[in-house]
């Protein structure tokens, strides 16, 4: 929160300035006035206090953009991008580890090659491109699919309806493909590599020798312990697909927090800025937190002291 606070103001620019209409014969007044209204005017210290209880008490300042509270902006926007990271990270997670499981048992073989191979290519891919190329075809050229926004517009989802739920299905089979697709790359080579190593252990070995399958080898001993680093990956995969979800937004005008943030890095809305960063923030260090915690449920090697 600190860093956050002082981001905001050693950045070049004065927000009272900004929000000054700047007209012949504008008086020094309205500045003067929105340096007093913004607490441009107190001291660091003081405005470090009033920052800090006014984040507790959900007082998150008014959008420059809008001329509305930030938290009354921001809550479609949260809610629109929790339900397309959710969606994308499901898909990235389980269609990651389902390739990459399948790869390495045919390590060295065309099936192996050809799913490394679409990892690496995706990989290296900018996602925003990838986007494009979608509605260019699928939009542009096919029309299979309405071209932008999380639902059509004039449309309130609520009180949600099966038309209004397959409107939003619609909406959200581009961008969340876009971003599963270029999040994926890195979970597959990762799964892949993982099993790779733990397939030349002693006990792989030791479980064949006592005549069981296959199956049961890669279910009851390798994949289990070729999970565990992807415990970690996925927690720092979140702040990757946070970061792409931003571009994927823009391509499909989604209106998310990617979205409604670079809107506000245009508008410098430094007040809806401070509250994104912050819960941008708040989110990488949860999920962190998160598989710290799974991971000791998953490894009994791990133990919390």
């Amino acid at each position: 929160m600190i860093l956050n606070f002082a981001l905001f103001r050693i950045m070049p620019g004065n927000p009272a300035a900004l929000m000054t209409p700047h007209k012949p014969g504008v008086s020094d007044y309205l500045y003067w006035r929105n340096v007093e209204k913004m607490g441009l005017n107190d001291t660091w210290p003081e405005q470090v206090g009033k920052y800090f209880y006014q984040t507790f008490t959900g007082n998150w300042g008014v959008s420059f953009t809008y001329e509305r509270p930030v938290i009354e902006v921001m809550g479609d926007a949260i809610t629109w991008s929790l339900l397309l990271l959710g969606v994308s990270s499901v898909l990235t997670f389980w269609g990651g580890m389902v390739l990459g499981k399948i790869a390495a048992r045919r390590r060295g073989k065309t099936l192996d090659v050809s799913i490394t191979g679409f990892g690496l290519f995706f990989y290296g891919m900018p996602i925003f491109w990838f986007g494009i190329v979608l509605m260019v075809i699928f939009v542009a050229e096919l029309h299979w699919f309405p071209p932008a926004l999380p639902i059509t517009s004039g449309v309130k989802p609520f009180p949600l309806t099966l038309d209004k739920l397959w409107d939003i299905v619609l909406h959200m089979v581009l961008p969340a493909i876009t971003l599963t697709v270029g999040s994926i790359a890195g979970i597959v080579l990762i799964m892949r590599n993982s099993l790779v190593d733990v397939l030349t252990e002693d006990y792989i070995t030791t479980a064949y020798a006592k005549g069981l399958s296959e199956k049961q080898v890669m279910k009851r001993h390798a994949s289990p312990n070729a999970r565990l680093p992807m415990v970690t990956t996925i927690a720092m995969d979140t702040a990757f697909i946070l970061g792409g979800a931003f571009q994927v937004e823009w391509v499909f005008s989604y209106r998310g927090i990617g979205w409604e943030t670079i809107t506000a890095i245009d508008n410098k809305d430094y007040p809806m800025l401070q509250f994104i960063f912050l819960i941008g923030g708040i989110a990488v260090v949860i999920a962190n937190l998160l598989a710290d915690l799974i991971l000791v449920k998953l490894d009994p090697r791990v133990e919390i002291t």
